[in-house]
């Protein structure tokens, strides 16, 4: 099992960053064709768009399985150490509804997607598989906000000096 959850953290690392890498890449070639060649890429705002899907919901199972995910801890040192398992386990058991709920929802959008064909509007193209992919992101973020429920410790900015 921690062979799986090293395997699927390291590929997620390698979906974030090869894809703000291209990111990048494609922002600066496109603004150098632009303005230096007057040759824009076509289309580079919607891969832009579709590389930031692959960012942002590749890193969100990410976080919270680093458990980096920006807490507020202003009273927690006027609460027990048990108290304040609690409230952890309390935050990562509504964590898991929320993502699995919105993985629900985005799945279902994913599927309405796929079946009305929908593409983008310069390159064509389909935008089914970028929505199942973030409703799969969002399924493998509710896995370790459980995983985190079941393994409470303080979150990482939690901890009293």
């Amino acid at each position: 099992m921690k062979y799986l959850n090293c395997a699927v953290m390291t590929a997620l690392k390698a979906i974030a960053v090869a894809s703000l890498c291209g990111m990048s890449l494609l922002t600066v070639i496109d603004a150098a064709g632009r303005y230096l060649l007057n040759r824009p890429i076509i289309g580079s705002v919607e891969l832009v768009e579709l590389m930031m899907i692959a960012v942002i919901f590749s890193s969100i199972p990410l976080m919270t399985r680093a458990r980096g995910h920006i807490t507020v801890d202003g009273f927690s040192h006027l609460f027990s150490a048990r108290a304040v398992r609690l409230q952890d386990r309390f935050g990562a058991l509504i964590a898991t509804a929320v993502s699995g709920f919105l993985a629900w929802v985005t799945w279902a959008k994913a599927e309405s997607t796929a079946e009305y064909g929908d593409i983008t509007a310069m390159l064509g193209i389909p935008l089914a598989p970028f929505v199942y992919f973030m409703a799969v992101m969002l399924a493998l973020d509710a896995v370790c906000q459980a995983a985190n429920f079941f393994h409470a410790g303080p979150a990482t900015g939690s901890h009293t000096p």
